[in-house]
């Protein structure tokens, strides 16, 4: 294991928590902190890959690719080229180069604009999670799950709490990272793990354990140390009404002690497993659920969460059937409004928290998003 304890030291240190000042070195930090472009553009929001130095960006028929002009926001002292709101062909991908404020060190990301001629296509990605294509980051070396279609095309619809591990702790192989691939049924499943924490975080933040998670959105890196729950933001884009969540799974809770977010033992708590997804309406209020509200916000329309979320029974998967149920009566117009769909799997259910036994275990497989149009098809 190597810790990243220098690397964070800087990039706090040059993002504002003290001052690149005169006497001391010129920053060496670049980084791409945001990529914006007007909403009535987007399908999606943009995926910043910070491992891999990719931003992909989802948009609506009515973009046009040849002239596009990308508010872009770099670390504090930090250039970019091409510059902020200009305008640019994105007909192919486009690498955009920060430079450091010290003028040596340089960062190069490619973007990629993908119109949504047919967004069938990504709500058929967005129904059915076999977890078969993973990518390595080619920087820390923890693996995501992505989604292909036929033509080949990778979709960034993951994310992983590995993104949050690789701050502060940094491995050689993705299979020590707490979640990763496992071959599973001549393909692949995903597995993950809690494990111990790394306790104190240069007092910035206190981590006892660490809990895989998968989850559909992304990780707010730059919340992920300071305020972790707002830092996992779920759901994508959906378009059609979720009525069943299946799939297939298996859980071993830890043996230990349950561990609190203080780092104490809690007497008699044994660990579960989280399995749920959630359908709801974002408004000007609410573009994203977080760890603070995918509970219990009121926009949340429709839920799946399965009920019994203790340990299951031998070494085989078993089968998960949830139907989601309302929690409130709000008619959906797909015509008058835009709905996202969060489909999330932990080790821990409170992992977000940082809570869980070390060593508990989720494999899961073959998950679906069933819908109301499938089951209208199904009937003929």
């Amino acid at each position: 294991m190597k810790t990243l304890r220098g690397i964070i030291t800087t990039l706090w240190i040059c993002i504002g928590l003290t001052s690149c000042i005169q006497d001391e070195p010129l920053c060496p930090e670049a980084e791409i902190e945001s990529f914006t472009l007007p909403s009535e553009l987007l399908f999606s929001d943009p995926v910043i890959n910070q491992g891999q130095n990719t931003i992909q960006v989802l948009l609506n028929k009515k973009a046009d690719l040849t002239a596009l002009a990308p508010e872009v926001t770099v670390n504090e002292f930090s250039t970019v080229s091409p510059a902020s709101g200009e305008t640019v062909d994105f007909t192919n991908p486009v690498t955009y180069r920060v430079t450091a404020q010290d003028g040596i060190h340089t960062r190069d990301y490619k973007v990629q604009m993908i119109v949504m001629d047919d967004e069938d296509v990504y709500t058929s990605l967005m129904k059915n999670f076999e977890f078969s294509y993973w990518e390595e980051n080619s920087s820390f070396h923890y693996a995501t799950p992505v989604q292909k279609t036929n033509d080949g095309t990778t979709y960034s619809i993951f994310s992983t709490s590995n993104q949050g591990v690789a701050l502060y702790q940094q491995f050689p192989v993705p299979e020590q990272y707490p979640t990763y691939a496992i071959e599973h049924n001549d393909g692949f499943a995903a597995k993950m793990i809690t494990k111990e924490g790394p306790g104190s975080i240069l007092g910035i933040q206190y981590i006892p354990i660490v809990a895989g998670s998968l989850y559909t959105g992304k990780m707010n890196l730059l919340n992920a140390l300071k305020d972790p729950l707002t830092a996992t933001q779920m759901g994508q884009p959906f378009n059609q009404i979720p009525v069943r969540f299946t799939g297939y799974y298996k859980y071993k809770a830890g043996t230990g002690d349950y561990i609190g977010s203080d780092g104490n033992p809690k007497p008699g708590v044994k660990d579960s497993c989280a399995i749920y997804a959630v359908f709801y309406r974002i408004d000007e209020n609410l573009q994203v659920l977080d760890g603070t509200n995918v509970h219990n916000h009121p926009n949340i329309i429709l839920q799946a969460m399965l009920p019994d979320r203790s340990s299951t029974d031998g070494e085989e998967l078993h089968a998960f059937d949830i139907e989601f149920k309302r929690l409130n009566d709000e008619v959906i117009d797909f015509s008058k409004h835009e709905y996202k769909l969060a489909v999330v799997f932990s080790s821990s259910f409170w992992g977000d928290r940082y809570e869980g036994t070390p060593g508990s275990e989720l494999i899961v497989d073959d998950a679906k998003i069933i819908t109301e149009d499938d089951e209208v098809v199904s009937s003929y």
